[in-house]
Order: C-alpha cells, then structure tokens, then sequence
C-alpha cells in the first residue's frame, strides 16, 4: 500500500446557483496515504481558497487513487459538500 496515493480536487466555494462545477475542480493538497483515520482536508483547502460562506456554501470535491510505480488511477468519486449555517 506504500505506492498508493490518494488525491483530491476542490472547487473554489459556489454560490447556490451552481449545480456543477466539477469541472473547475483543482487539486489542493500534495498526494495522500491513505490511513485508517480522518485525514485534514480543510488546511489545504483554506489555504489554496478561502473557507465556504453563506454566498458561497458549495464545494465540488472530487478524489482518486494513483499507483505511483505503475501510473495506474482509479476512478474518480465525486461529492458536494455545502456549509450549512
């Protein structure tokens, strides 16, 4: 399990208008291992974008996984997380 990484892409915060902004999705963070335990996202996130507000309460997530000595990627998994206030 040593050369699995796992890495994870974010939208900057949306507005509740937008449905799907996948696409402007950016990785946020160095590649991960994965652990057993909950890993620190936020960090990484505050520090690329600023944090989910009431204008903008969504954030677009997407993941994989990268074999790094084969270069082989899972599929990516999506989600939406939206600030409730």
């Amino acid at each position: 399990m040593t050369n699995l990484k796992l890495v994870v892409k974010a939208s900057m915060p949306q507005s509740n208008g937008i449905s799907d902004a996948y696409a402007k999705a950016t990785v946020i963070g160095d590649p991960l291992t994965p652990v057993e335990t909950a890993i620190d996202l936020k960090t990484g996130y505050d520090a690329k974008y600023e944090a989910p507000n009431a204008a903008n309460p969504k954030v677009f997530v997407k993941w994989f996984y990268v074999n790094t000595a084969t270069g082989e990627k899972s599929g990516e998994m999506m989600a939406l997380a939206t600030l409730s206030v």
